[in-house]
């Protein structure tokens, strides 16, 4: 049996590689998310997203050293040995660098440090890199399949390790996935034992090792629980851990794909304990007696203490119907709602771990979730089940929500939601009886700031004028220490009764008159000057943005579901996009300047050995095309990915959707486009990338339109149209890829693929970064765009290469 120099494989050797490929891609995939979950646990959420671009430029690296200096790529049955090779070595770094990344943290210098994590992570991506690009450049004829079996083989990966962090949690699902590439790499080592035994001792050392890691880990508990504390001193769980007064402790934590929850006590403090997700994102879980005519001087206090119940003390019967509350975490908004005497509480919780532990200690929270008929807790995105919702309400709630996450691949592409944004004002409004109000705890002044941003703009598209819109608001705790801003928007305005009461009330509660604003109420120091000139229009919002801006440099512009980065507020691009996009630029400068830089003799010159010679250099149309469908394809695979979180609510579900979808399609597409003639391999690119253009462009404007029609279903049939959309869009992006390699092997140009494989790597994370910055600038709607421009671009210029072939060939 063996695999001949032309391509032609028998048949077992076709099927061993296309399944070693199908299982590294798999794995790869399944690691670049396992990844964003292991670090969004040890880092900030815009380190995740530097430090996994930066591991991804691997991969185009790995093709840059196959062409640099893996010039003479055996054929044959050595070849085989060679992945074999590199698959050991894939399995062996995915599970080391993790072990690495995780041992650091105990070396002073060493922790947290950036470098470190880039460089760790770089390398199974690197190895990576190198064995896809000589698998390209060995098998070029088989690229259709080869691509085709490495997109399928991601787009599985993309659900699997969904699985794998739900059942095995962060870093027994890297364990796993080094599994299955050493499996790979067994594969590969079965058809050269013969030739090259080591080949087989490698991957079945690197199988042992890490199966062997994966059970002891299992049953043994070999790695330790990532130390939050010792890693990120400034995330909040950190910060309660390593308070002496506290005396912290965790005693639970969950692993899934949405990422780790971690419940704490503080043994100073018994009347609450503090629910995480990744560290940060704390809500509180206080304890209750389950008796509401005597709750304890806890709750008691609560009631008097927290901003987010000032507004119970003035609702009337009437206005006491029904409440909706966005995010409750450890149950503290059901719980005031409870004391408030609501008759109808409806909690909408993201994270089932956070509603299974409250569940779970219903001893401790007096069974809020569970105890109280009134009380319905529904595990969803709460701006997607508001949308489905016909009922409306008199209160909704959301208290201290934060948006700001890294659950994508990218680690920053959907780090926000949609829960405040222009569009959701009208949501929330939409879904409000005539007196009902969205009460909003917040963190910070600036998120005040923001909010007043997307009311402005919601209610002015709704004909009301700045002065009225300041009737429907009031602010309290504004720069006070100790004290979480309160926003509340009433669907009409406030009278000079209503606004009186709860001045006075304010006062008695002990806040500060100069950090609050209620409507009607007016005097130097008797409320909060700047929000009291807004409400007489002495100074537009506009005024106010551009003072924040000049003043603090802060951006306090109103987000929009085509740009939802609520908690942006510097000005210009975020640092770490702006760092991943100048080095993406910078390789893919460097990357295109190869060629020139290390050009070298022909082997010819110092050995007899024949040299096939290309026919011609290589034109830059191939080079554009390339670039441009690495760029183009992450610029519309992201924007789809955010496009369709809202449509389907889960975000983690979404994520795993759409990527299926479209890397099933692209599989299919490339697997497809195999059966392409010679002779029309250059006239289906230039089609295939211009239908692109086309149906891309055709999709940037009509989704929203269909989503809006289309919400109201149920999630199946949603996740059905989810699939047959951008099933035909992924078919038709698997073409142009495997196409482009064909033809540079009937061009005798098989030489660039190498360099070509890691001009689209580094393109693929240019693309990725690329659609950040974009739609932050302007949305993810002229993100989409761009992607399609970018497929219009290649179409465009290959057209000439591909004329001026079929005018040679006649």
């Amino acid at each position: 049996m063996r695999v001949r120099e032309e391509g032609q494989t028998d048949r077992k050797a076709h099927w061993v590689l296309l399944a070693g490929i199908f299982l590294v891609s798999f794995s790869l995939l399944a690691f670049e998310v396992a990844l964003t979950r292991l670090l969004s646990v040890m880092l900030h959420y815009h380190y995740v997203f530097i430090v996994v671009s930066l591991a991804l430029l691997g991969l185009g690296a790995g093709g840059i050293f196959v062409h640099l200096f893996r010039r003479d790529v055996s054929a044959g049955l050595a070849q085989f040995g060679a992945l074999a090779w590199y698959a050991s070595l894939i399995a062996l770094s995915i599970v080391l660098s993790v072990i690495l990344m995780i041992g650091i943290n105990y070396i002073g210098f060493l922790k947290g440090n950036l470098v470190a994590y880039c460089i760790l992570l770089f390398v199974p991506f690197f190895f990576t890199g190198i064995l896809l690009a000589q698998v390209f450049r060995a098998f070029p004829a088989f690229s259709a399949r080869i691509y085709g079996a490495d997109l399928v083989g991601a787009a599985l990966g993309s659900l699997g390790v969904i699985l794998f962090l739900d059942s095995l949690g962060g870093i027994n699902t890297v364990f796993v996935l080094g599994v299955i590439v050493s499996v790979a790499a067994l594969l590969f080592a079965l058809k050269p034992t013969k030739q090259d035994p080591r080949r087989m001792i490698t991957a079945l050392v690197s199988f042992l090792i890490t199966i062997s890691l994966l059970g002891v880990n299992l049953f043994s508990a070999y790695l330790p629980e990532i130390p939050i504390a010792g890693i990120n001193p400034d995330k909040e769980m950190s910060l309660a851990l390593n308070e002496p007064s506290y005396q912290a402790d965790i005693i639970e934590s969950r692993w899934s794909a949405f990422g780790r929850t971690d419940l704490v006590e503080f043994k100073q403090r018994p009347e609450m304990m503090r629910l995480y997700i990744d560290g940060t994102a704390g809500t509180p879980m206080y304890q209750f007696n389950g008796n509401l005519s005597a709750p304890g001087d806890e709750i008691k206090r609560l009631q008097e203490t927290f901003s987010g119940y000032f507004p119970f003390f003035f609702l009337s019967s009437t206005e006491r119907n029904n409440a909706l509350a966005i995010g409750p975490g450890g149950g503290r908004d059901v719980l005031l709602a409870l004391m408030g005497r609501v008759a109808k509480i409806t909690a909408v919780e993201v994270n089932r771990d956070i509603v299974e532990i409250v569940r779970d200690y219903s001893w401790y929270n007096g069974d809020i979730f569970t105890k109280f008929e009134n009380v319905n807790v529904v595990i969803d995105e709460g701006r997607n089940f508001l949308k489905r919702q016909k009922e409306k309400y008199d209160l909704i709630i959301l208290s201290l929500p934060v948006t700001q996450t890294s659950r994508s691949l990218e680690g920053f592409a959907l780090t926000e939601n949609f829960l405040f944004t222009t569009q959701s004002m009208h949501d929330y409004l939409e879904h409000l009886t005539d007196e009902g109000q969205l009460v909003v705890v917040s963190h910070d002044d600036f998120t005040i700031w923001k909010l007043l941003a997307i009311t402005f703009a919601a209610l002015s598209e709704r004909g009301v004028s700045q002065e009225t819109a300041m009737s429907q608001i009031y602010l309290l705790g504004l720069s006070s220490p100790g004290v979480y801003p309160l926003f509340v928007l009433k669907k009409t305005p406030f009278t000079p009764a209503e606004a009186t009461v709860r001045y006075e009330k304010m006062r008695q509660l002990g806040y500060n008159p100069a950090l609050a604003y209620f409507p009607q109420i007016k005097g130097e120091g008797v409320v909060n000057q700047l929000l009291s000139d807004l409400s007489r229009g002495r100074i537009t919002f506009n005024e106010v943005k551009k003072n924040l801006a000049r003043n603090l440099s802060i951006d306090v512009s109103s987000a929009t579901d085509n740009s939802p980065f609520f908690y942006k507020i510097e000005l210009g691009l975020p640092p770490s996009v702006s760092l991943v996009l100048r080095l993406s630029l910078l390789a893919m400068v460097l990357i295109l300047l190869v060629p020139i830089l290390f050009r070298r003799q022909s082997p010819s010159a110092k050995t007899s050995r024949p040299v096939k010679r290309r026919a011609s250099a290589l034109p830059y149309s191939v080079v554009v095309l390339f670039s441009m469908i690495g760029i183009g394809f992450m610029l519309i695979e992201i924007s789809l990915i955010q496009k369709f979180t809202l449509f389907l609510g889960q975000p983690i579900l979404s994520l795993a959707v759409v990527l299926f979808s479209l890397l099933v399609g692209s599989g299919l597409g490339s697997l497809y486009s195999g059966r392409v003639t010679p002779d029309g391999m250059g006239k289906r690119i230039v089609v295939t990338t211009l239908v692109i253009f086309l149906v891309t462009g055709i999709y940037a404007f009509l989704l929203s339109f269909l989503f809006e029609r289309l919400l109201g279903l149920a999630l199946t049939p949603r996740l059905l149209i989810t699939v047959i959309l951008l099933l035909p869009l992924g078919f038709l992006m698997g073409h142009p890829f495997p196409l482009g390699m064909r033809w540079l092997k009937e061009t005798q140009a098989e030489n660039y693929i190498p360099w070509l494989w890691g001009l689209n790597g580094i393109g693929s994370v240019l693309g990725s970064v690329g659609t950040i910055a974009i739609a932050i600038s302007l949305g993810f709607t002229q993100a989409l765009l761009a992607g399609a421009t970018c497929y219009l671009l290649a179409s465009l210029v290959f057209r000439n290469t591909w004329l001026k072939q079929s005018s040679d060939s006649r």
